[in-house]
Parts: structure tokens; C-alpha cells; sequence
């Protein structure tokens, strides 16, 4: 079972689930985060951020503490998705309110199981999430709030931190999740 097979797995587990829900989700692969050093394997956009995190078999989980401390400043809510021989270490590493999903093989078809499911990451950073913003992007929430003058020759950063400083955060939400949804060259 490749990476792949979970990641096309985990799309129809999201589409059944999440988007029963919320039918104007939108899914992301490899979203960039922290002006894009690090990727989720697949974000899920709405009125709140779900992140996905992937573990094949032929992963490790060496690299999910490090993942963790910066999903864990972005998403309000996460699930790692991992294959079942690393679930019982999985349930030691991951925090209390991500979700988690086990993938295991069953009549040659990739199957997903969810184990719990996530809750509420009450610990999100504004300022992170607003990383996710272009500056040309960032920029427009500015000025749909009135407050680009003086932002119009300052670089990115500043702009994030005026957002995260002057906006609540689920207008910060609903601002990433408009500018991504109409994204057409995502590279």
C-alpha cells in the first residue's frame, strides 16, 4: 500500500464525512504552512482548518514531533491518518484533541478506521494562520477591512501581523479560506 492509495482513501473518507457537513470544504494536498517550510499532507478549508496528516507503511514517524509543533499552531483541528502497525505508538506521540485514523489493507482495497475522531485545538495562532496568505492576498483582506494604507510597500510579514493583531480569528478563517478557494497557480 502506497502513499497514494491512502491519500485517495482518505479524500472519499473526507468527502463522506466532511462534506455530508459542509459541501463548500475545500481540499488541499500538500498545503505549504510557515511561508511554506512545512506541507500537510491534505488540509480540509471551511469555516475551520483540518489538517491531515499521512503515515504509510513505508513511513516512519520520526519527523511527526516536529510536524506537530507547527500543525499544532495552524489547524483547529488535525488527525493523523497512519497505517495500524503504528497506531499503538501513534497513541503515545499525538495530543489528546487530534483525531485518529488507521489504514490497513482489506480485499485489496486501502481501508480507513477512524479510532477517534478530532476536537477542538484550542491553542491556534492567528498569525500562523495567517501565513497562509500571499502577500498580493493578504493585502486584499487588508483593504476589504479598511486597513491598507500603509501596508501597500511593506512586505508580507507585516501585513500577517496587522491581520492576526487587528481581526478575530474566525474572520481570519474566512478570509484564508476565500483567497485558497480562488487560488488558480498554487505553485
Amino acid at each position: 500500500m502506497k502513499e497514494l492509495d491512502v491519500r485517495l482513501a482518505l479524500h472519499q473518507f473526507i468527502k463522506a464525512d466532511i462534506f455530508e457537513r459542509r459541501p463548500d470544504s475545500l481540499i488541499v494536498d500538500e498545503l505549504g504552512l510557515i511561508e511554506g517550510t512545512v506541507r500537510v499532507d491534505v488540509a480540509v478549508l471551511n469555516d475551520r482548518l483540518h489538517g491531515f496528516e499521512i503515515k504509510s507503511p513505508s513511513d516512519n514517524l520520526l519527523r511527526l514531533p516536529a510536524q506537530q509543533q507547527t500543525y499544532n499552531k495552524i489547524f483547529d483541528r488535525m488527525t493523523l491518518v497512519c497505517a495500524e502497525k503504528y497506531v499503538s505508538h501513534a497513541v503515545e506521540m499525538i495530543p489528546k484533541w487530534w483525531g485518529l485514523v488507521s489504514v490497513s489493507k482489506r480485499d485489496g482495497e486501502c481501508f480507513l478506521n477512524e479510532i477517534w475522531p478530532s476536537r477542538t485545538n484550542h491553542e491556534v495562532n492567528p498569525f500562523h494562520i495567517c501565513q497562509l496568505l500571499w502577500r498580493e492576498e493578504a493585502l486584499a483582506v487588508l483593504k476589504e477591512h479598511g486597513m491598507d494604507y500603509g501596508f501597500r510597500t511593506k512586505g508580507r510579514r507585516y501585513m500577517w501581523k496587522a491581520l492576526a493583531k487587528e481581526l478575530p480569528i474566525d474572520v481570519i478563517r474566512s478570509a484564508v479560506k476565500q483567497k485558497l478557494s480562488s487560488r488558480t497557480d498554487w505553485r
